[in-house]
């Protein structure tokens, strides 16, 4: 269960920073960002939504216990694919994003793998 709480925390941490810091173009502190994620674009400003969406829900699911299990086997799929994805999507095969995704996206199969077989949601 330490492994579900861990993987939302990184969504609230990794998705609420990167969510907030492309919706209000914090470039100035953070100058790889253009690089990284593209110029202020309507498109980033979308993205930066969906991050600050991944981020509250699962805020939600980490303070309300009994929503918990739902949102994970909703939202961590969800992630992994669009996060999967990015591999193939990317070209530019420099751009840390995809990389971390992956990464994230591992975090987020643990969870599942655990959450389905200790909660016999099968």
């Amino acid at each position: 269960m330490l492994i579900i709480v861990a993987s939302l925390f990184v969504n609230v941490l990794v998705a609420g920073f990167f969510g907030l810091a492309m919706g209000f173009n914090l470039n100035s502190i953070l100058p790889k960002l253009d690089v990284v994620f593209g110029p202020d674009t309507p498109s980033r400003r979308i993205l930066s939504c969906l991050y600050l969406a991944i981020a509250a829900i699962s805020a939600v699911a980490l303070v309300v216990a009994p929503l918990r299990m739902t949102i994970v086997i909703v939202l961590l799929p969800l992630q992994i694919l669009y996060k999967l994805l990015t591999l193939f999507f990317v070209a530019d095969s420099r751009n840390p994003v995809p990389w971390w995704n992956l990464v994230i996206s591992a975090l987020h199969a643990a969870s599942l793998w655990v959450a389905f077989s200790s909660h016999s949601l099968r």
